[in-house]
């Protein structure tokens, strides 16, 4: 395939879980490419994913120096498709407002390329009607949105909010790049 896919991962539990999923797009054949929210490195290191990726783990804004153009702009160039996963309500509501903090929210709003999001959150705030909002609005726009599922819950309970199986996840990918 040949495709580069820039990861985004977030400040969820479920970020552990982007380990597995880099492995399961790498055996695809695709390239990976993460960029971390500042929350994200709470759950996983940027070393895990670079061993993963086999590429440098872009965190911060002022990173690449070496490229002619800004790094969220060489980021939001070099990628066919930009998939965050696991998304959070956080970065769902910034992307949906046009906030650009940080490296991650700055490369999807520079991005031309499609872009998927794989919710995990808690279900209660799954289900809150400004979330829901600013995905109906996002879905609106052509953004791509990989449903959660019920499952167990970080806080102990079970309901609509797990991310999605993996595997799911990586057919998605595959069927936004056939379009």
């Amino acid at each position: 395939m040949g495709k580069n896919i820039l990861l985004g991962v977030t400040g969820s539990i479920a970020a552990f879980k982007a380990c597995d999923l880099i492995g399961l797009l790498r055996k695809k054949g695709y390239s990976v490419r993460c960029v971390m929210s500042r929350d994200a490195k709470w759950f996983v290191t940027p070393l895990t994913l670079e061993t993963l990726t086999q590429k440098k783990v872009i965190d911060d804004m002022f990173a690449l120096p070496g490229e002619r153009n800004p790094a969220h702009i060489s980021l939001a160039d070099e990628a066919d498709l930009a998939l965050i996963a696991p998304a959070t309500a956080d970065v769902i509501g910034k992307i949906a407002a046009g906030i650009c903090d940080d490296i991650l929210t700055c490369a999807i709003c520079a991005s031309d390329r499609p872009v998927a999001f794989a919710p995990a959150m808690n279900d209660t705030m799954f289900k809150n009607p400004i979330v829901q909002d600013n995905i109906k609005y996002l879905k609106e726009k052509g953004y791509h949105f990989i449903d959660p599922v019920e499952g167990h819950l970080a806080c102990g309970r079970e309901g609509m909010g797990h991310l999605a199986p993996l595997e799911n996840i990586v057919d998605e990918v595959g069927k936004i790049l056939e379009k």
